[in-house]
């Protein structure tokens, strides 16, 4: 024992075998459903608003494609009917593909069977699509750098967002003692 001007205390015991029996409880997450957990309501999230963005963006091209016989008041061409047909055909595609995506990412927030994979299944065409559209943009056309980078900004979304859900296992429910 050292002696000191200072009064020795002996270091207070912390008593930790109480601590130690009580179980631990799972605790809920902030903001995500428990049966997601962090990693996969964050990919959620990133899918509905990549997907919501897709849908405008779809919205916007079937507008353009039905009113371009408008844009040619004086000189039209002579193919004028055919000229709007493959965005409108895009668009649709396009449109349809954002509905599919928001409605697999809400099936999978409820917790409905087989919406996780099919929303995975959707990210990974989607990030296909973008990947196919980044090169199809740059090789035809001279290359519009600001749309390849958007779709490449997309497709390494949904790619992400894809892995990181379908790696993402359901939280084991806390044993309860």
């Amino acid at each position: 024992m050292v002696t000191s001007k200072k009064v020795t205390k002996p270091a207070p015991r912390m008593i930790r075998a109480a601590s130690r029996s009580v179980a631990t409880r799972h605790r809920s997450h902030a903001l995500a459903p428990e049966h997601l957990g962090e990693r996969a309501s964050l990919a959620l999230l990133v899918m509905t608003v990549c997907g919501i963005a897709i849908l405008i963006s779809a919205v916007a091209v079937l507008v353009s494609g039905f009113t371009m016989p408008n844009r040619y008041a004086s000189s039209a061409p002579p193919n004028l009917g055919q000229l709007g047909l493959g965005q409108v055909i895009g668009g649709g595609v396009v449109l349809i593909l954002s509905l599919a995506i928001v409605a697999a990412v809400a099936g999978t927030f409820l917790d409905l069977r087989g919406a996780r994979r099919i929303a995975v299944s959707l990210g990974v065409l989607t990030a296909a699509a973008a990947a196919a559209g980044v090169v199809a943009v740059m090789t035809i056309g001279g290359g519009d750098q600001p749309l390849a980078l958007v779709l490449l900004v997309v497709g390494i979304l949904f790619a992400a967002a894809s892995v990181v859900l379908g790696r993402t296992r359901r939280p084991e429910p806390a044993n309860q003692a």
